[in-house]
């Protein structure tokens, strides 16, 4: 089971999943009259797909941190795209904070996940018995959300039809639903569009 309460995001892009024109043409909407409320519709709306809380996804590229209270044979990173491994920590046992260096472990990329493990010969260090001995830092997103700007065209359609639904009905029903609520109306077909890239649980 994915310790989902164990990972946390350490930054985000400024870049969004739907842009405001395609959340307006979604909603049907002209003039700037709707642009702060629709703002925060695109932000609600991939925070219900990303990270621990939502899917298990990153959409845009983001560093996040998983911590870990000591060294599997194997480490899981269960959440991705994972872009790449950026640091892995731990205390040693006299507290001291260590960086493990690239070349004495190996990564593998999976579709929606990564798994780590100690270079061929090599074992993990000694470590301190303590909870969150270990960080292992991490860059999440789909291919080219990590460029300047950022490429959104291999984010799946599918998960951004699912956010434009969201942001729609939010519109639409302003004075009965809550912004960031999956409301009862479209859960079925929302969840039907982002179960098949839902990572390690299904809700």
């Amino acid at each position: 089971m994915a310790m989902w309460d164990r990972i946390e995001r350490l930054t985000a892009s400024d870049a969004e999943a739907i842009s405001l024109d395609e959340a307006k043409e979604a909603c049907r909407i002209d003039g700037a009259d709707d642009d702060a409320f629709l703002a925060r519709a695109i932000k609600a709306a991939r925070e219900m797909v990303e990270g621990p809380d939502g899917a298990g996804l990153a959409l845009i590229a983001s560093e996040w941190q998983l911590r870990l209270d000591g060294l599997p044979s194997e480490i899981w990173i269960p959440m991705g795209p994972v872009i790449s491994v950026d640091r892995l920590e731990y205390l040693d046992e006299a507290g001291e904070l260590r960086t493990i260096a690239p070349a004495a472990y190996q990564w593998r990329k999976g579709r929606f996940e990564a798994r780590i493990k100690p270079a061929y010969g090599l074992a993990w260090p000694s470590l301190r018995s303590q909870y969150d001995a270990v960080r292992v830092t991490f860059t999440a997103g789909f291919a080219g959300t990590d460029a300047e700007p950022p490429s959104l065209t291999a984010i799946p359609e599918p998960l951004r039809i699912a956010m434009l639904m969201l942001i729609s009905h939010w519109n639409e029903n302003r004075e009965s639903v809550v912004v960031g609520q999956l409301p009862s109306e479209i859960q079925h077909g929302f969840r039907d569009l982002i179960n098949r890239y839902r990572v390690g649980r299904f809700g």
